[in-house]
């Protein structure tokens, strides 16, 4: 196999950041998201890349948690009432994630991060604001919260509907309605 050469490039090399890795790693997807390949697309040495993550992993969870951030920013800080505030919540979710899954649905939702806790409380206390004591609030965050998720993860695995948005509205209705209003 004949050896590439590389050509040198001129002037600085590019100053990496977690806006620029997060934008760059965005434009790929998950399924050719590396850190090698990301690098390359960045035109660094992938080592450079190891001040901001070790792995693919903490950089599907540093995509991730950007993602989130734009979810909770989407937010209002003060619903009127949690069941508008879910359904809001459930399309904010979708519309920042659904374009980075792959086309088997597969993407990493990051549950240990900052970002991930402070919209778990924020759901929480929403709830707990509409009736719920915190147990239930808990419990009814992370059923409608793995439901929406394993949504999104089917909806861009099922190539073949045409009408996935009015699914969504559909799911996300029949699900709202079916959580409890009050403590079970």
């Amino acid at each position: 196999m004949e050896e590439q050469r590389r050509t040198p490039r001129l002037g600085r090399p590019p100053v990496l950041s977690r806006e620029l890795l997060i934008a760059t790693a965005l434009e790929q997807g998950v399924s050719a998201l590396s850190v090698r390949g990301l690098a390359q697309r960045l035109g660094v040495a992938h080592s450079a890349l190891y001040r901001w993550v070790r792995n693919r992993d903490e950089l599907l969870d540093l995509v991730s948690d950007a993602l989130l951030e734009r979810v909770i920013h989407a937010m209002e800080d003060h619903p009127d009432e949690w069941r508008t505030w879910l359904d809001q919540l459930a399309w904010a979710i979708r519309r920042s994630f659904l374009p980075f899954l792959d086309h088997e649905g597969v993407a990493q939702f990051p549950r240990t991060t900052a970002t991930y806790a402070d919209l778990r409380r924020t759901a929480e206390r929403v709830l707990q604001a509409g009736g719920m004591r915190p147990a239930a609030a808990a419990d009814t965050y992370q059923v409608f919260l793995l439901t929406v998720w394993g949504w999104l993860a089917a909806e861009k695995a099922c190539s073949d509907q045409d009408d996935h948005e009015r699914l969504f509205a559909m799911m996300v209705e029949v699900l709202i309605r079916g959580l409890p209003a009050h403590d079970t």
